[in-house]
């Protein structure tokens, strides 16, 4: 079936941390007197989430999501990071982490990728439905206002509104009720394996991994694989 739907992930999909999360984590460090390289923070926040999305997504199917799971989880990768540095040593690690929850909840923390506007508007234009899942707290909708993100889109599904994370199979239903199309008409993109790629695949519906990392994407037997999200109107077109 030709695809009546596209759906997003939100952060490092349509969404980034500005001016990046590595000097975020830098200047709330500095704001208790502990200066730290943003370069090294930034690499040491990726390697420490990348080591925990394979637990995190096979804990959240079935689980209970919630702002306070939100938080619990964004707690201990701030922990975990504080732990793996040793030039934070004497820092507060729940005094960051405190400021970092608050940091990151400011719409003024976020950008919307150079190319998602015209994106969006694009496949708009095609008459598909474009919708937003994404594994957040209720925070993203006052981000999702404040950079225009909820204009460009029909709906958003955040985790936890719907009360499950992403792979969990329910979030994704929730998407494809919204939409008004069965799970052979929808598409799905982002940028995480687990809870993208593997969770999409599981109810049906058709992935695309965005891999804006440096260095080479990992190898998906059958899963378009793109660099932005320009070249997702030639998968789009080909489908």
């Amino acid at each position: 079936m030709k695809p009546r739907a596209v759906f997003f992930d939100a952060g490092h999909t349509l969404l980034h941390a500005w001016p990046s999360v590595g000097e975020i984590y830098a200047r709330e460090a500095a704001v208790l007197g502990v200066r730290v390289d943003a370069g090294l923070l930034g690499s040491v926040f990726s390697t420490v989430f990348a080591e925990g999305e394979t637990a995190l997504a096979a804990a959240s199917v079935g689980a209970v999501a919630s702002d306070e799971q939100d938080a619990a989880m964004w707690r201990s990768i701030v922990t975990r990071v504080h732990e793996r540095t040793p030039e934070l040593k004497g820092l507060d690690a729940h005094a960051w982490y405190l400021g970092l929850y608050e940091s990151f909840g400011h719409p003024d923390q976020w950008r919307l990728y150079p190319e998602v506007e015209g994106v969006l508007k694009d496949l708009r234009s095609r008459g598909m439905k474009i919708g937003v899942i994404s594994n957040w707290s209720t925070r993203l909708r006052h981000i999702a206002q404040a950079t225009g993100l909820d204009a460009l889109v029909d709906f958003i599904v955040a985790s936890s509104e719907a009360g499950v994370r992403k792979p969990d199979p329910h979030i994704f239903h929730v998407a494809l009720h919204r939409a008004g199309v069965s799970h052979g008409q929808a598409v799905h993109v982002g940028d995480q394996v687990e809870d993208d790629v593997r969770g999409a695949e599981r109810m049906g519906i058709r992935p695309v991994l965005l891999w804006r990392k440096p260095g080479p994407p990992p190898q998906l037997n059958g899963t378009d694989v793109i660099r932005d999200l320009t070249e997702l109107a030639r998968i789009i077109g080909d489908l």
